[in-house]
This record gives structure tokens, C-alpha cells and sequence, in this order.
């Protein structure tokens, strides 16, 4: 009985996980927009690259993360 209520368990935790997402793509402006889907469902993203190479991410929140290279190779995010 054991062994099925873990099974039940780990089914369920499997199943909540997949229902979040999101989906991508490039609009016409070349901005990396993502939309939400299943549990992420109206949680929007759109990256765009500044003057300075830099991506700047912005969500409907009115959330931003910058994102660059440094010189050392490191994706570094703040």
C-alpha cells in the first residue's frame, strides 16, 4: 500500500508540473517575446537587446532583468 500511495504521489507531482510553459518567438521588431501557458497562463515576457548588447527582459508585471557577457564568457544577470 506503501508503494502505491508513493506511486499516487509522484503522478501528481509529475502532473502539476506540466501543465506550466510558456510558448516563444521572435516578432517583427526581432524581440524574443514568451507567452504563458497552463499554470503561466498571463505571465508575458519580451527580450530585447539595448545600444549596449545588453538583453533586457520586461514582463507584465513591470519587472526587468538585464542580461550581459562578460569578459570572462559569464552570461551575468542583475
Amino acid at each position: 500500500m506503501k508503494k502505491l500511495t508513493l506511486i499516487a504521489v509522484l503522478g501528481l507531482a509529475f502532473i502539476s508540473s506540466a501543465n506550466a510553459g510558456q510558448t516563444c518567438r521572435t516578432d517583427y521588431m526581432g524581440n524574443y517575446v514568451c507567452t504563458g501557458t497552463g499554470d503561466d497562463y498571463g505571465y508575458n515576457t519580451t527580450t530585447r537587446r539595448d545600444y549596449m548588447g545588453n538583453d533586457v527582459t520586461t514582463d507584465n508585471y513591470g519587472n526587468t532583468t538585464t542580461c550581459r557577457t562578460d569578459y570572462m564568457g559569464n552570461y551575468v544577470c542583475n
